[in-house]
């Protein structure tokens, strides 16, 4: 593995290292603290790992036989970074051992049919010649399966809702409904028709998914065959066949769907719903939307976000007349419209679904600021995570006493708060606070090295900025300085909500900047080997602090001694707890 890790901001070239550094030698467990590391950097690394391709390496070595079952689930699940043939051949080994801990060939299973990018780096990508050597093992798992009659890997059919190879549908043939829940999106006319021969035996909780794969697939000449097959089914089937008949131009659905609603108060949107059928013809949405869902890895990045908006469209077509019955559809609506970078179509689905909110939560932000809707985002914005950056998007489309009011309450210091809070001073005729602002209270910056965290823009901010300036806006701006941050503000909308009328927020900012001891909160932290801890404690109190015994939010100052751990420096720093400088507490030098 490349030790440079150079692809990598410096920050995860950090954690990468560490993460090695922490696991076991070949064939031990690793710690409870390992464990946990390895699942938040998966979490937090999750946009930047595949951009360093060397680092399947790491993978290979967790998934190796030799391997604990826990290092050899985390390493399939490493693996989804990283589509090659290499990858390919290491969890089709794990796929097929059926010696192999369940959890490790379930993992295996579904990082081998995973095509869906999501945030993940832009050099994710899955080629022909990997997506044809992938299929080529799920469709073996799918036929051992069907000779055996009973599904051995759950995931499996999951994963296989990704795949749209003819070798994968002619393993599906073998068993179309003991793998219902594979039929989502993928099918080719004999899948279909062999789904059709069987759809008695599918499973209700499948049975939708399969009725609209088979419209989608065969189109009109298959609509009077599905209504005989669903004649005696239950009530949602037959009107989805209803739906997808007037779909296909047999407009006597309707009259199927006033019959089997006869009476019922909630009719009215079901024949709205018949009514988009009609002005949509041919189109089965769900199964359009999913089949590019699906598959978003498998496309060039240029092309996602109009195909992803379409496919978010098409997703949320009829959640409009009814919820979905299938709750996941409301997550791949989610990513389909993250995907877009369409603040419009966030706006759509955090009215319809507030659910999936906080996918797109950004871009629903954004929506608001730009409207000028300010009440709106500053209620979305109490309590939720974000609200810095709700503050921020307030303070660059001028509603700046807004802004500051919100990041008042914000109790992370991010750069979009800091951002936010010089901006909105800019902006709210408080030059002198926003200059000290930029000299005294910048956000802290990301850990690099385990002894000490760099002032502010650390090795990690400035690669930020230079390599990827529109991850992060507000800290690119604080890197560059204070031109960059004016050159943000944007116009007020003309129909924008009043700018809040009081100036508590620029208050805060003051209290905030200054220094005073009196009333405030402070936190001893770390080793005092060569200071007198007792003395420093009554200095503190006698200039009116008090004390507090852990590193709890909105505590005023940290008190450092001669070492404390980088970890929790840089934990008091993001939640807005200032350093006490040498010389502001009598005895402190």
């Amino acid at each position: 593995m490349t030790e440079s890790l150079a692809s990598l901001p410096p920050h995860f070239r950090f954690r990468v290292k560490e993460l090695r550094a922490m696991m076991p030698k070949r064939g031990e467990p690793p710690s409870p603290v390992a464990l946990t590391r390895f699942d938040a950097f998966m979490t937090d690394a999750q946009p930047w790992l595949a951009a360093q391709p060397d680092l399947i390496e790491f993978g290979l070595e967790l998934i190796d036989p030799a391997q604990v079952p826990v290092l050899r689930q985390h390493g399939a699940h490493w693996l989804t970074h990283f589509p090659s043939l290499k990858m390919v051949e290491a969890l089709g080994r794990a796929a097929r051992d059926e010696k192999t801990v369940l959890d490790v060939r379930n993992q295996a299973a579904w990082s081998l049919g995973y095509r869906q990018r999501r945030d993940a780096h832009p050099s994710l990508s899955w080629t022909p010649e990997v997506v044809a050597a992938a299929d080529e093992v799920l469709a073996e798992l799918i036929e051992r399966d069907a000779a055996a009659g009973k599904i051995a890997l759950d995931q499996l059919p999951l994963a296989v809702r990704h795949c749209h190879s003819p070798r994968i549908f002619r393993a599906l043939e073998k068993a179309p409904a003991l793998f219902g829940d594979a039929m989502e999106c993928f099918a080719d006319e004999g899948l279909a028709n062999a789904l059709l021969a069987r759809l008695g035996e599918v499973s209700p909780a499948h049975r939708l998914r399969s009725i609209r794969l088979i419209a989608a697939t065969l189109g009109a000449d298959v609509i009077p065959a599905l209504q005989e097959a669903l004649e005696h089914a239950e009530l949602a089937d037959q009107l989805e066949s209803a739906f997808l008949s007037i779909t296909f131009g047999d407009l006597g659905g309707v009259d199927t769907i006033k019959r089997l609603l006869e009476g019922a108060a909630f009719a009215k949107f079901f024949l709205e719903r018949a009514g988009w059928h009609e002005r949509n013809q041919g189109v089965v949405p769900t199964v359009r939307g999913l089949a590019t869902a699906r598959v978003t890895a498998e496309r060039p990045m240029v092309e996602l976000p109009a195909t992803c908006g379409a496919a978010a469209d098409d997703l949320g077509a009829l959640a409009q007349y009814a919820r979905h019955p299938e709750a996941y559809l409301y997550t791949m609506w989610a990513w389909m419209v993250r995907s877009s970078n369409d603040p419009a179509r966030a706006r759509t689905l955090a009215i319809t679904h507030p659910e999936s909110e906080p996918t797109v939560r950004r871009l629903h932000f954004e929506d608001l600021a730009q409207r000028g809707r300010v009440l709106q985002l500053q209620a979305a914005a109490q309590g939720a995570a974000g609200g810095d950056f709700a503050a921020f998007e307030l303070a660059v489309h001028g509603r700046p006493r807004a802004a500051l009011e919100l990041a008042s309450t914000t109790r992370r210091h991010t750069p979009a708060v800091v951002a936010a809070r010089v901006l909105g001073c800019f902006r709210a005729g408080r030059a002198d606070l926003a200059e000290q602002l930029l000299a005294e209270d910048l956000p802290p910056s990301e850990v690099v090295a385990g002894d000490s965290l760099p002032t502010f823009p650390g090795p990690h901010e400035r690669w930020m900025a230079e390599h990827a300036p529109d991850v992060d806006p507000a800290l690119t701006a604080l890197v560059k300085g204070r031109d960059a941050l004016l050159a943000l503000a944007r116009a007020t909308p003309v129909d924008a909500d009043p700018d809040t009328p009081n100036l508590e927020g620029a208050r805060a900012v003051a209290r905030r900047l200054f220094r005073g001891l009196d009333g405030a909160t402070v936190f001893f932290v770390g080793e005092f080997q060569t200071m007198n801890k007792d003395e420093l404690r009554a200095a503190v109190v006698k200039a009116g602090a008090r004390e507090v015994h852990g590193p709890f939010p909105d505590t005023d100052y940290y008190l450092m001694g001669d070492w404390a751990p980088v970890t929790t420096i840089a934990t008091l720093e993001r939640q807005g707890t200032r350093r006490l400088r040498r010389g502001e507490v009598e005895g402190y030098q």
